[in-house]
C-alpha cells in the first residue's frame, strides 16, 4: 500500500481580475484567491525567516492594488508569480496552493 497521499494539481489558473486568482483543481475544487492573500503567504527567505520561521512580511504593509504581472510553472509540481511590487522569490507548490485555499470549506484565514 501506498502510505502517500495523492496531491491535487490545477487544471485551470486565471487570473479572473486585477485582485483575484482563481485556481481550479483536478478534483473540481475551485480556490479563489486574493493576489494580497496570495503574496501575503509567501514563503520564500525574504518574506520567513530560515532560522526562527517567523513571518518577516506584515501583510498590512501589502498595498491593497498589488497584482500579478507574471506566472510560471515550476517544474510539475508548482507556480512561481511576480507581482507588481516585483517580489518574485517565492515558489508555490500545488500542495502549498491547496493548503492556503481561503475558502469556507477548506478554512478562511481573515487577517488580509
Amino acid at each position: 500500500m501506498n502510505s502517500r497521499m495523492a496531491i491535487s494539481i490545477p487544471t485551470e489558473i486565471t487570473k479572473t481580475s486585477p485582485e483575484e486568482l482563481t485556481v481550479v483543481w483536478d478534483d473540481g475544487h475551485r480556490s479563489v484567491f486574493s493576489i494580497k492573500y496570495l503574496r501575503a503567504e509567501c514563503t520564500c527567505a525574504n518574506c520567513v525567516s530560515e532560522i526562527t520561521g517567523k513571518r518577516m512580511l506584515n501583510p498590512a504593509n501589502i498595498r491593497e492594488d498589488i497584482t500579478i504581472t507574471a506566472a510560471e510553472h515550476v517544474g510539475r509540481y508548482g507556480v512561481k508569480f511576480t507581482f507588481s511590487d516585483r517580489h518574485d522569490d517565492g515558489i508555490y507548490t500545488w500542495a502549498r496552493l491547496r493548503e492556503i485555499c481561503p475558502c469556507p470549506a477548506c478554512g478562511e484565514k481573515f487577517y488580509v
